[in-house]
């Protein structure tokens, strides 16, 4: 019925729509539409009201609730309607909440988006800072019919298809990928993703892929130890205000349209996509694993995303995981 109602006054939004056409048109008491406004105020919404002329949608919030979410979207199967889209204020982390709902029997596509995470998480066990109101914070909820050794290629989806959400309000950032899913600004980290999966020996479960974007954060807002080395798009963008809306739906959208197209083509474009942005391979790097630290040049990546690297003798390895630095 919220929903109902805001698309009223979205499309009346140069004028005042009466509580009782609405009620008329919806099929409802005047009291019901008054208790549903009364809830959108709660909810942050900007709406006047007349006795006379009834209610004007002045201002949203900038909040990332489903129905601002929806009005822009033309997804398929990520985010495609509102019985798919969690939105909560806070919640420790959007991952955790999602395996949740995805051993409830969640559906492909389900997503989880928090205002604030208050424990998120990321790669290597190392936690995940994000300020209430000034990132993005989501976790997607996918069941492939797949085998658990085709998901590596998910991670390198995502982040490419972040990039291009980004590129597509932000033409002019320089957003690049270092293998396998870090996006950097000017050395500088903007985004980060967690990828996790349920899974026998042959049979993926679901897997979720959770994504934290630095959007509006300044540079007082990052804690001391991570001024140096992380960033945001709103100081990369001559500390211009972005719309996180707008942004979250550019980026389920091209997720939704790779997603699909994995499907529907050889998955090998994702290597294509993914190399586009990338500023690892040709670089000397390190590339540290769980026992051991290697050196070499990052030569490419295999069919199944695993980075390539060179050593000095020439000797090649193959990495599935590690944390890479480029020299």
């Amino acid at each position: 019925m919220r929903q109902k109602i805001l698309q009223l006054l979205r499309d009346n939004s140069s004028g005042y729509f009466s509580g009782e056409e609405m009620a008329r048109m919806l099929g409802v008491s005047r009291t019901a539409i008054w208790k549903n406004i009364q809830s959108l105020l709660l909810d942050g919404y900007h709406i006047e009201s007349s006795p006379r002329l009834g209610y004007r949608l002045v201002r949203v919030p900038d909040l990332l609730y489903p129905a601002e979410i929806l009005k822009g979207l033309k997804t398929k199967i990520i985010a495609s309607g509102p019985e798919l889209i969690y939105h909560f204020l806070q919640v420790d982390s959007t991952n955790t909440s999602l395996k949740k709902l995805a051993d409830q029997g969640a559906a492909d596509g389900t997503v989880v988006i928090a205002e604030e995470q208050t424990a998120g998480r990321g790669r290597l066990g190392r936690s995940w800072f994000s300020p209430a109101g000034k990132s993005i914070t989501l976790s997607i909820l996918l069941r492939p019919s797949l085998a658990p050794g085709n998901t590596p290629l998910f991670t390198l989806m995502t982040a490419a298809a972040i990039v291009r959400g980004i590129k597509n309000i932000l033409p002019d950032i320089s957003v690049g990928i270092k293998w396998p899913n870090d996006l950097m600004i000017n050395k500088r980290k903007v985004s980060g993703i967690l990828t996790e999966l349920k899974a026998e020996a042959d049979l993926l479960h679901y897997l979720i892929i959770g994504i934290g974007i630095n959007i509006n954060s300044e540079e007082k807002d990052f804690p001391p130890e991570l001024r140096n080395i992380a960033t945001s798009l709103f100081l990369e963008n001559n500390k211009t205000k972005i719309s996180r809306q707008q942004l979250l739906c550019e980026i389920l959208q091209e997720l939704d349209d790779a997603y699909r197209r994995y499907f529907l083509e050889n998955p090998a474009f994702i290597i294509k996509e993914w190399k586009k942005f990338d500023i690892t391979l040709g670089r000397k790097i390190t590339v540290k694993t769980i026992k051991d630290t290697f050196i070499g040049t990052a030569v490419d990546l295999a069919a199944d995303g695993s980075l390539i690297l060179e050593e000095v003798g020439g000797k090649k390895r193959q990495f599935q995981a590690g944390e890479v630095t480029l020299v």
